[in-house]
């Protein structure tokens, strides 16, 4: 009599990008619609689906963006809070190369033994080798174009108000303009500006000016029409 042996395929737990595609594609929405209904920048939407989280803004808005889109998305944002987090934190660890085998090796007749001597020279090296890496990082974010992005209102969209509020954020210490003219810039790089707009077609220009006088643009398009506030006026009182 044989014995029957069944094997169990054992799938790899979901990531973060896999759960929030999944949820928007069983909503059957386009990421220009999320990106509509949530008013988060369609890049950083595919951002997050693509678990490109270098992509991202600063973490304060990150954990912001990501509440939103799972509460849109009809997910607990407590559990994809923590996803993000955890998936976050294995992104930043690479234990292969802080491995360190505490056993010794025979070379001849002599052991090699990581003793407290070597553990110091050991941790000098690590220490100036990640201040040179930190100072390399910090020059070549000074060489760069500070991030600029608009988080309140998609790129282009109608209103019915002849005025709207422009909100968003950019590095710390950068100075913004809309439309040529300066806004203030919080230290963390948010900011915020209340804009008068014309009937017609508006357009909004925001530039982000870093201290080595790099530059970042973002454009904003917005359709003043009054008659919509008419319209639904109109159809309240029916």
């Amino acid at each position: 009599m044989s014995a029957g042996f069944t094997t169990k395929k054992i799938s790899k737990p979901k990531t973060l990008g896999s759960i929030l595609r999944s949820a928007r594609t069983k909503a059957e929405l386009t990421v220009e619609q999320a990106q509509e209904q949530t008013k988060i920048c369609e890049r950083y939407l595919i951002a997050l689906e693509q678990g490109n989280y270098a992509a991202l803004p600063a973490e304060a808005y990150n954990i912001g963006f990501i509440r939103t889109y799972a509460s849109f998305l009809k997910l607990n944002p407590d559990k994809i809070v923590r996803l993000y987090r955890e998936e976050r934190s294995l992104n930043r660890l690479n234990p292969q190369e802080n491995q360190v085998v505490m056993r010794p090796r025979k070379i001849g007749d002599w052991h090699f033994l990581i003793t407290p001597k070597v553990l110091a020279i050991l941790g000098t090296v690590i220490f100036f080798g990640a201040l040179v890496g930190y100072i390399a990082v910090e020059l070549n974010r000074f060489a760069q174009p500070p991030t600029l992005a608009i988080t309140n209102v998609p790129s282009q969209f109608t209103s019915s108000q002849d005025k709207i509020k422009l909100a968003g954020h950019t590095d710390g210490g950068a100075t913004v303009l809309m439309n040529s003219q300066t806004i203030s810039v919080a230290d963390d790089g948010s900011f915020s500006q209340d804009v008068q707009l014309n009937p017609g077609v508006n357009q909004i220009t925001i530039l982000a000016r870093n201290r080595a006088e790099k530059v970042s643009t973002e454009t904003v398009q917005v359709l003043y029409n009054p008659d919509l506030a008419k319209t639904d006026n109109s159809v309240t009182k029916e």
